[in-house]
């Protein structure tokens, strides 16, 4: 592959620029929207927040915002946060239909392949371009949003195990990717748009849940334990399974004695416990997701290529 195929020069490049600059702009002015609302929550929302309470790492909700601008400042990062959740699901849509699947169902991509364009090098540029564009884009938003939060880190707006812990993290930008990836092999293997548009959505979701489920369980968790006389013990961060410990140490569901000595002797609840992910975790579990998300990708993608040379070959 020549060094300037992905120079906008270069006539591909140039071409898939124009041809998708409506999208573009598009894209930079839902960034610029997103940037512009996390800057405002940085500025002028935080400096009208009144904190009541003590902030504390060890207590989940040890203070809250009353100030002038505390419910606007809950709303911007709710809506932000719920924007950067949609873009994976936005990608495989646009790439499914109309980045890909549309020239497909067109023959515009077959007929620009007997010219002096490749196939792998059109589906090359036709990925590359809008994965720079989507890294370029997040990484800014998830700049921002860190910033955001690290001016008031225990609101629990901004605490990763009671908010949003992908918008803080580097998932935000490797998750639009893969529903890049997945709506560029629906579209070739459908090669209508409106149908690779809705498949690679599916396949979209149904990677991103696969990951969800997974989550809590790609970094060890921590347990701790509280007294029969105490009940549960205070636990701050993501908690991923509770109940009672038996005299054996066995880990059961809670019997729901509550004080009810003879009940917890009968059940042989000699105590409670609380296994989670406490705050210190956030960087282990974010990095591991994202690398499971990428890795995702990477399969994905060689997928798409080979079912392009197998539809190339027929």
């Amino acid at each position: 592959m020549s060094a300037t195929t992905f120079s906008p020069r270069s006539g591909l490049t140039w071409t898939v620029l124009r041809l998708h600059r409506g999208s573009i702009w598009l894209w930079a002015l839902y960034v610029a929207v997103t940037a512009g609302l996390l800057l405002w929550a940085w500025g002028p929302g935080t400096s009208g927040l009144g904190i009541i309470g003590v902030c504390s790492p060890k207590v989940a909700t040890g203070c809250v915002a009353e100030g002038d601008t505390a419910g606007a400042y809950h709303y911007v990062l709710q809506f932000t946060d719920v924007l950067v959740s949609f873009l994976p699901a936005a990608a495989a849509v646009y790439a499914g239909g109309t980045l890909i699947g549309q020239e497909l169902e067109r023959g515009t991509a077959q007929l620009m392949w007997t010219q002096s364009v490749s196939p792998v090098r059109w589906l090359t540029t036709k990925l590359v371009l809008p994965a720079l564009l989507l890294v370029a884009g997040t990484g800014v938003l998830v700049l921002l949003r860190r910033a955001v939060a690290a001016q008031t880190p225990h609101l629990t707006d901004n605490q990763w195990f009671t908010g949003s812990p992908g918008a803080l993290s580097p998932v935000v930008m490797a998750m639009p990717l893969l529903g890049l990836a997945c709506g560029a092999l629906a579209a070739l293997l459908k090669r209508r748009a409106l149908t690779s548009a809705v498949i690679g959505l599916v396949l979209t979701v149904a990677l991103g849940t696969l990951v969800g489920l997974v989550r809590s369980r790609l970094w060890p968790t921590e347990t701790v334990f509280g007294s029969v006389e105490h009940g549960y013990p205070g636990f701050v961060g993501e908690v991923v399974s509770e109940g009672a410990v038996t005299g054996s140490g066995a880990h059961v569901a809670d019997p729901m004695c509550g004080g009810d000595r003879a009940c917890l002797v009968d059940h042989n609840v000699t105590g409670f416990y609380t296994e989670g992910h406490p705050p210190s975790h956030f960087w282990p579990l974010q990095l591991v997701e994202t690398g499971l998300v990428l890795a995702l990708t990477a399969a994905v993608v060689a997928l798409t290529y080979r079912t392009l040379r197998k539809r190339v070959a027929v």
